[in-house]
């Protein structure tokens, strides 16, 4: 079984001032999983692999972001939208590229119903490299996030990863 990317979508999203926008979430990539596998899961912690080559701050952030949110999804059943709303802290290194194989570990701070604070770290040879603080929130299904395609893929990636199955 591979897992195929969710289709291009158009999403639209109703600001504060009851204005509507359409965004469009493009990102140019195909399969945009920045995670390798996931070794372990539990209520505490997950901890998965990333192989980096010459990786600049963004791509380990956005696997930090992606691991997380996988915790956060696994702790919910899959049954909400999960999504990152704000990096509390964070040290990547800018000048040193990421090279090789990392063991990347979130750990789950604290949570309510809907907000959860995780703690992600990059580790290669026992050795932190990078570490960051990112907020989540979780919500429900609904119009802009549609349960029938995100549900699906979320739940196809995550165990995709956790069978080492490569996605497309």
């Amino acid at each position: 079984m591979t897992l195929q990317h969710v289709p291009r979508r158009r999403l639209s999203f109703m600001e504060a001032n009851s204005m509507d926008a359409n965004i469009v979430i493009d990102t140019g990539l195909t399969g945009f999983i920045m995670l390798d596998r996931i070794l372990e899961v539990n209520a505490d912690r997950i901890v998965g692999m990333r192989t980096f080559t010459g990786a600049s701050a963004d791509l380990p952030l956005e696997s930090f972001a992606q691991i997380g949110a996988f915790h956060i999804r696994y702790l919910t059943g899959f049954s909400r939208h999960v999504f990152l709303i704000k990096i509390a802290s964070c040290s990547i290194p800018l000048r040193i590229p990421l090279e090789g194989e990392y063991v990347l570990t979130g750990t789950l701070l604290s949570r309510t119903d809907s907000s959860f604070r995780s703690s992600v770290k990059a580790e290669r040879d026992k050795e932190t490299t990078a570490e960051a603080e990112l907020l989540y929130a979780a919500v429900d299904y609904d119009h802009n996030f549609q349960k029938d395609i995100l549900h699906d893929h979320y739940t196809k990636a995550f165990s995709c990863l956790q069978r080492d199955i490569k996605t497309a």
